[in-house]
Order: C-alpha cells, then structure tokens, then sequence
C-alpha cells in the first residue's frame, strides 16, 4: 500500500485497572539463582497459568513490578513479615512461565511450601491478566478493556530522556560523553464529554458502590430460572415466598423446590413473561420488636444459631439492605436499617427476605482474593461481579461534629475462581469482618433481567441501577492505559505499534460545564512505565470490533447501549448559598493531587537488546508516584440580580457543612429514574466575587472564586465498576 500511515483515525486507546497476582506454594518454585538474580518458575496449576506453562501474562509485562514472599516456611529468609525483603521483577518469560527478579532470594531451597511461602507480585504497574489470554504467539493482551469516553482530545504521557552531556577537559570544546539518564513519563491528559463521572474516581481515590442485587428471572408459565440462586436450598420441602421486583408489590408463596433448586411450585397465581424479574428468598411470619420470623429459613450459607449478616428485601422495584446479629431457628434477631433510610422493621413485614451469604474469611484493605467458601464459590464464573455489602462504615472528610460517614460497600469483577476463593480484579478499598457482610452475584444481560442495569431504548429509564460514591481519599488508584496505531483497518494489521503506559495517576481534574453544550472532565495524569509489543504478539483491543462489541459487552466497558450521551448544560441544576442560582453561565470545580515521580537506585546485573518490551529492566522509569497535598479550587460566573455574593465575600462568612453547594445533573429522557449525578462542596468559602462594570453596558456578570475544604459526588449509573 503506497503512502501507508498511521493515522488518528484508525488509532485505539483503552484503559484498564492493575491488579497484583500471587502463587501459593503449591505453584512456584525456585529454579536458579546468580549473586544478584533468581529466576522462579510459574506451575500450571496457578491461575494465571493456561496449564501448559504458559502464563497468561505477556512477555515482561512485570517488568518494574515489586515481588513479596509471605508464610516463610522453606523461604523463611525471604519472609517479608519477618525480613522486610522485596523485590523488583526484571523479566518474565510468557512461554517458559519463569520471572527473573533482583536481588536474588536469600533462600537456596527449590520448592516453595504448599500451605505458605506465597509469592505476591503488587498491583502497581501490574496490569490485570486476561483468562482468555491462551496464545503466546499472537494472542497476547491484558484486561485493558475499558471505554476512555468520549474522547475531545488525548495524550500519552510520552517518554523523555534525561541526556546527560559532559565536556571532558583537554578534549577540545565539543560534547565528548553522552549518557542517557532517567526516563520521565509527564504530559498525560484526556479530555471527556462526561458520559459517566468514572474519572472523578481516578482523581479522589476513595470510592464505594452499592447494586440492586441478584434477581431470579422466572420463565413464562413454568416459574423455573436458569440457575440456582444463592438463598435456594435444594430440598424440595423448602417453602418460601417470590416478590415480583416492581412497584406493585405481586408476590406469592412456593411450596416447593425442585430441579436441584432451580424449579418452584406453588407459584400459579402469579401471572409471568418470559424475562420477568422475581426476588426469591424467605417469607415473613411475623415481626417483634428487632426480631423477624420466618416461615421457613431457606438460606443455605447461614449456620442457624450463630450467624450475623446482611439481608435483602424488595422495596417499590429497589433492593433495601438491613442488618442482624444473629439467628435461633428460624428466627432472624437484631435487625437494623444499612442504607434502606425506612424503619427496620417496617421493611420487612410482608415481605420476602433473602439473608445473603457471608463472607467465609475476613477481608483486608487491599486484597485481591475473596474467601467466600466453596459452596458459594461453585456459583461464580470468571466475568461475574461480586457485591460486598457490609453494614459497618468509613469515615470520609468533613468537619461535621459527628464525622461523616459511608457503607463500605464495594463490587469487583472477578477474573479468576478457585478452591474457597474469588480471585477479584482491583484490591477491595476497606476491611470487611465477616459478621459485617453478606454477598450478592451480579451479572451483565442485554436487558434488565437478573438485575442486570439497563438503559430503556425508549424513555431512557435506568433500570437497576447502581449507586456510586466518590471523596476524598488517602491513596489513588492506579491504572494502564493501552494504544494502538496502524495504518490498515485489519487486525491487529500488518504494521502496528502498541504501547501500554502502567503506573498511570491523575495528577489534576477538572470537571467545567457553560452555556454551550456538554458537561466536561478533564485530567493530567502520569505513567511509572512504558511498554512495548517489540514481537507483533499482542492482540489489540478495538473497542467496538473486539471488545463492546454486544450490548452486555458495552455495560462492562463501561459504555452501555442508550448511556453513552454526556451530561448537558441544560440538564444540570446549581444551588449555591443555600438558594438555586438561576443566571450562571458557567462553573468549574478542580482538584488537584500534587503527585511526585519517584525514582530509586537500583541496579540491573541483565542483558539490554533493542527488542525488549521495557528498556534496561524498568530501572531508568519511575517506581512509584506518590500522593501529596490535596486541593479544591471552583470557580462561576453569573449574571447579577441582587447583591447575595458581595455580602458573602464582605462578610467573609465559611460554610462549614452548612449551605452546601450542589450540582444535580440528570440524563434526557420521560422516565422518572435515570442516570443522575451529583456533585456536592463543602466547607468552603469565598475568596473573590468581581462585579466589575462592563465596557459594553450589558448585564453586569460576577466572576466568583471560592476555597473548598471537600467534594463528594454520587452518580446512579448502568455499571457495576468504574
């Protein structure tokens, strides 16, 4: 082809989370060290491992990644509990199974102990594998299938090399050496027509999300579903009730379970259509002060007598969430409101009651592996979601006299199952005990049945919804960005560079809507390391060819059919001062992270060729970008009617949770529940309200500048993650 160019038309980009991996010690072992390397062998059975000895990791894709022994049983030298060793990953071969890491370990014993000696590989600059990754030739990719959005301009943060430049004396006055220093990864930024406020997370780190559940979705006529739900027994003497999950309240009672759990009979007064949705589950005999008896306990998870948890009733089409402490019988004990904001009690009289299954074993911040015990295990598949509702809180900024607080409720996708565990794709953000939690399966559908969120074609009403919660938090999440360039519409095409940029934080975003069209978002973000495909071996993800390529596929990267249209100016409502503020013409709220590149010294003792996919071992890039001060900043205009924002600088009055300014935006559409968003500022202050008198004699226009303490925005949107 004469003239063939990469072209911006034919260019992808994509995103995706990074999520650390581990081998317990059944699948790795120690297969040769130097003074200053040690190279370890990935078994088949690991998870991450197709089982030929192929991992599903591409070539140094770890390249840069930190490494951590825990357990020390045979590899007690390399405890990190006890030794605080760590190391940095220089290679990982993709066909042999094998990473090379430095320094060596301290240990010489081959295999590691198959009840400890873990090895962990940390989430940073670790993008997520890909189950489905089973072509070390020609098939390589990682989980970076995520939509941007709707992109107006975009920028990787290309690499710069520090070249160092030296005169030697007595050598004449020309350059004599020059070597090549670090390598600095700056000047990310995107800018978004804002579909979703999935960035705002990126940009305040903290970040909880609370789903309609897992429904039952009941064949026409033959009240039978497609698989056994969580809070089904088996035995065909259960009894219990269905609720029609609407506003009408329809529900009847089954008297029976048969087809191993997936069968109810009983349930002929109910008139059915194929795809309608039912919440199954226990029926309400009677209620007594915090306590509910059931007609019959139908939960199968729940050890009677000394379990605590979480429950789920249907409330006018929206799952309502409760708590209690304990069971005796069949009888569910001290149960009190999460976020259902309706008495406890009241909830859940006449209603059907799933007591959703706990957690087998506690969480902790930052894990990637979820012990819900095997039953349950068994009902999960890589792609599905997991919903953790716990009905203790974390405490987010503010300066209210009782700190404010938030329900640590959190979904993942789960990208690979096995023995009691789910393996998840980004670490949970909070704790969770076991007491504290109960689960839920959630799963995408090209409707709205079995609770998937659902856009309506017609009146755009979100069905199913999920509500999302960002603020400020102490750590940011940390992403990989993958682009592509070819110059065929072929894929991968004949000529293709593919780069993916890990490590990647935003630095700033800034979030600015006006009088002429959509709501934006725009960011700045920086990459620890960029990587290469050197081989003509990674498969490409084209969005809309590959990737969201059917309606489900769309909700999970994040662009659902019927969602994909931005916020616009005449949708959004302010309020500012306590009072809705009706002439401005435009506002921007920015917060910024005063992120720092972080480089350390650190050798390289291997080999350096123009082939590989991260140059000299990653040691040249960054290790880590921290978090520094956190700043608000917002701005407006508006035409003047009265004198409200003179008095509030002359005043110098600080709203301290009191008056807080609110930006309420809403989708178009005829139905009453769409997909919303809110921003909300506290504690803040004004710094200036210019009233300068225009030259042209128009309207006199205020320009406002205010200090802010903390932002929290909530958006009810089609997606489990973000």
């Amino acid at each position: 082809m004469a003239n063939a160019l990469y072209k911006g038309d034919l260019a992808e980009v994509s995103f995706g989370k990074e999520t650390g991996l581990r081998c317990d010690g059944a699948t790795w072992t120690l297969t040769s060290s130097t003074s200053s390397t040690s190279t370890i062998t990935v078994g088949d059975s690991a998870y991450w491992s197709t089982g030929s000895t192929v991992v599903e990791m591409p070539d140094n894709i770890l390249v840069g990644c930190v490494a951590k022994i825990t357990g020390g049983t045979n590899f007690s030298a390399d405890d990190y509990a006890t030794t605080r060793r760590s190391y940095y990953i220089t290679a990982n071969d993709t066909t042999a199974g094998t990473i090379t890491v430095q320094p060596a370990l301290a240990t010489s014993a081959s295999q590691a102990a198959g009840s400890s000696d873990n090895l962990l590989i940390e989430s940073y600059q670790c993008p997520t594998f890909d189950s489905s990754m089973s072509d070390a030739t020609n098939g390589q990719k990682v989980r970076t299938d995520q939509f941007i959005g709707l992109l107006n301009e975009f920028a990787v943060p290309e690499p710069q090399i520090d070249v160092r430049k030296q005169h030697v004396i007595g050598m004449g006055r020309d350059v004599n050496v020059i070597t090549s220093g670090r390598e600095t990864l700056d000047g990310g930024s995107l800018e978004v027509n804002a579909h979703t406020m999935r960035w705002l997370k990126y940009a305040l780190g903290g970040h909880t999300a609370r789903g309609n559940g897992s429904l039952a979705t009941l064949a026409a006529g033959s009240h039978t579903i497609s698989e056994k739900l969580f809070n089904v027994g088996g035995d065909g003497s259960k009894t219990g009730r269905a609720e029609l999950q609407s506003a009408s309240g329809t529900a009847g009672d089954y008297t029976a379970i048969g087809g191993t759990g997936t069968t109810f009979t009983g349930l002929d007064s109910l008139s059915t259509t194929s795809g309608t949705n039912f919440m199954i589950g226990a029926k309400v005999a009677s209620t007594s002060s915090t306590n509910v008896t059931l007609t019959s306990k139908t939960v199968f998870a729940v050890t009677s007598g000394t379990a605590a948890g979480v429950l789920k009733v249907n409330s006018s089409g929206t799952t309502k969430y409760a708590s209690y402490t304990a069971i005796s019988s069949n009888d569910v004990q001290g149960i009190a409101d999460i976020d259902s904001g309706a008495a406890a009690l009241a909830l859940v009289q006449n209603k059907c009651v799933v007591l959703m299954p706990p957690l087998a074993g506690a969480a902790s911040i930052g894990d990637t592996l979820l012990n819900v015990g095997a039953t349950v295990r068994a009902m999960f598949s890589v792609g599905d979601y997991v919903q953790i509702i716990d009905k203790s809180t974390h405490q987010i900024p503010g300066q209210d006299g009782t700190p404010p607080t938030i329900f640590k409720h959190e979904i993942r996708r789960v990208i690979a199952v096995g023995g009691d565990y789910l393996h998840l794709e980004e670490g949970l953000l909070y704790a969770h005990a076991v007491a504290d939690c109960g689960i839920d399966r959630l799963r995408y559908t090209a409707d709205a049945t079995k609770g998937s969120p659902n856009i309506n074609a017609t009146t755009k009403e979100l069905q199913n919804g999920v509500t999302h919660t960002f603020f400020g938090h102490n750590t940011l999440p940390s992403f990989t960005i993958e682009q592509s360039l070819r110059n065929s519409d072929a894929t991968p095409g004949g000529e293709q560079l593919l780069r993916l940029y890990s490590g990647c934080k935003v630095g700033s975003a800034t979030i600015t809507a006006d009088t002429e069209g959509e709501l934006k978002i725009s960011c700045d973000y920086q990459a620890a390391r960029n990587y290469t495909d050197t081989g003509s071996k990674f498969a490409p993800h084209r969005m809309f060819d590959n990737t969201a390529n059917t309606s489900a596929n769309r909700k999970v990267s994040g662009i659902a059919v019927d969602g994909e249209k931005p916020y616009l100016f005449q949708d959004i409502s302010i309020e500012i001062f306590g009072r809705p503020v009706l002439r401005a013409t435009s506002f921007s709220v920015s917060v910024s992270n005063t992120n720092t590149a972080r480089w350390f010294i650190r050798g390289y003792e291997g080999a350096s060729n123009d082939s590989d996919q991260v140059q000299h071992g990653g040691t040249q890039t960054p290790m880590d970008i921290t978090e520094g001060a956190r700043e608000y900043s917002f701005t407006f205009k508006a035409l003047v009617e009265d004198d409200r924002l003179w008095e509030e600088l002359r005043t110098r009055r600080h709203h301290q949770n009191t008056n807080d300014i609110t930006f309420t935006m809403t989708k178009p559409g005829s139905a009453a529940t769409r997909q919303t968003a809110t921003i909300t500022i506290e504690d803040y202050t004004i710094m200036k309200a210019d009233h300068q008198i225009p030259s042209d004699k128009g309207p006199i226009e205020a320009d406002v500048e205010l200090v802010v303490r903390h932002m929290k925005v909530t958006e009810n949107n089609p997606y489990f993650i973000l």
